[in-house]
């Protein structure tokens, strides 16, 4: 007879266990959030009010100008389309500069195995740097083509 894997509940002790297990540096924010931070991204790790959502939340620091928005969005549309995860919006905040979110999520509400959980974190920590390292590729392309629709 197998045994069946324990379930565990994903919590911040257990996030930062795994982050040190897959070697990545992690730090806290101001609020006391648990995230990764680099110069181009900082990646958050929140557990929902209810228990039921266990969240990835990349906000990438590079801003964007409105000039560059339909490029911008038709290359979010073109990821959100061919990838899973992360799922990629632009935020425009009050001051005009457009930012980019992505967001991976996971329901939690029985519990997941530790080695799925771990195998979650470490996938969407790679796929959120994947995301900037395709898009400023992508971007710098698009910026290389001449707009027709340009003097």
């Amino acid at each position: 007879m197998t045994s069946i894997p324990a379930v565990v509940q994903p919590d911040r002790a257990l996030v930062i266990e795994i982050l040190d297990e897959l070697d990545l540096e992690y730090t806290f924010d101001s609020e006391g959030d648990l995230a990764i931070s680099t110069a181009p991204l900082t990646i958050f790790f929140l557990f929902g009010t209810e228990g039921d959502m266990f969240t990835i939340r990349t906000f990438y620091e590079r801003t964007y100008s409105v000039l560059e928005k339909p490029r911008l969005l038709t290359a979010i549309n073109e990821w959100n389309t061919d990838t899973m995860w992360p799922k990629v919006y632009a935020f425009t905040p009050d001051n005009g500069a457009i930012r980019i979110v992505g967001d991976s999520q996971l329901y939690i509400g029985a519990g997941v195995t530790r080695e799925h959980l771990t195998t979650v974190i470490a996938h969407w920590v790679r796929f959120a740097i994947k995301f900037h390292r395709w898009l400023t590729d992508r971007m710098a392309f698009e910026s290389d083509t001449p707009d027709p629709d340009l003097p």
